[in-house]
């Protein structure tokens, strides 16, 4: 962080890792954040990406960032939190505690009609007002994140059990930290991974959980044998 730092971002639940932010956690960055904004004397915004929120799991919270941070904007998307996959149709709240808060919401508005391509479809629109309510199975969600940790026990591959969202973000087998080349392996078997790398994360790789938990069990024997290949 320094003069030239306007925002950080943070993603919880996060894509790929499926971490989940404690509140403590945002309050010590908020203060670092804080300590910054008075040092350079203009506000360094924390950008709260939370499309994955209503999808925590085991009782996880996951902590608004509005009351812990003045200079704070939460951004989000109906199309994860509901499941509506291919409904792109979000939404941005700006911390009404911050000063000229309207001007900020207004420039995001202008700057979403001068750009155009952006424009939520109407019946996207519709369909999102009818599910204001509506409250995610994430049920769902839970068993099959349990099909694929047991999955990967079984095949010996090294994971951390995601907190949220629908991702499971393993470690690439053995002493390689291959990830391109895992995924390739992977896909030999007809299972389909994203490289870590693409993340910022080399020798580790994202799976999606959305999918019908036969096609995860009917994976398992692609997992072990891919990880034994590739230890060799």
């Amino acid at each position: 962080i320094n003069e030239t730092t306007r925002a950080l971002i943070i993603h919880s639940p996060n894509n790929p890792t499926g971490v989940v932010y404690t509140e403590d956690e945002i309050k010590r960055l908020a203060a670092i954040l804080q300590a910054a904004t008075d040092k350079y004397g203009r506000p360094i915004f924390l950008i709260a990406d939370e499309p994955y929120r209503f999808l925590a799991f085991d009782g996880v919270k996951v902590p608004s960032v509005l009351p812990l941070y003045k200079y704070s904007v939460l951004v989000s998307s109906f199309s994860k939190n509901l499941g509506l996959a291919g409904e792109r149709i979000g939404y941005v709240v700006v911390n009404p505690a911050m000063e000229n808060s309207e001007s900020l919401v207004g420039g995001v508005i202008f700057t979403n009609r001068t750009l155009g391509s952006v424009n939520a479809p109407c019946l996207g629109q519709k369909l999102m007002m009818a599910s204001l309510d509506t409250v995610p199975d994430i049920s769902v969600y839970e068993e099959r994140r349990r099909l694929m940790a047991e999955v990967l026990d079984k095949a010996g591959i090294e994971y951390q059990l995601p907190a949220g969202t629908f991702y499971f973000f393993p470690k690439v087998p053995g002493s390689s930290t291959d990830d391109v080349a895992f995924v390739a392996k992977l896909q030999e078997h007809r299972i389909l991974a994203v490289p870590g790398s693409g993340f910022g994360y080399p020798g580790y790789y994202r799976l999606a959980l959305c999918t019908d938990k036969r096609f995860i069990l009917a994976a398992a024997e692609g997992f072990a044998k891919a990880a034994a290949e590739f230890r060799g």
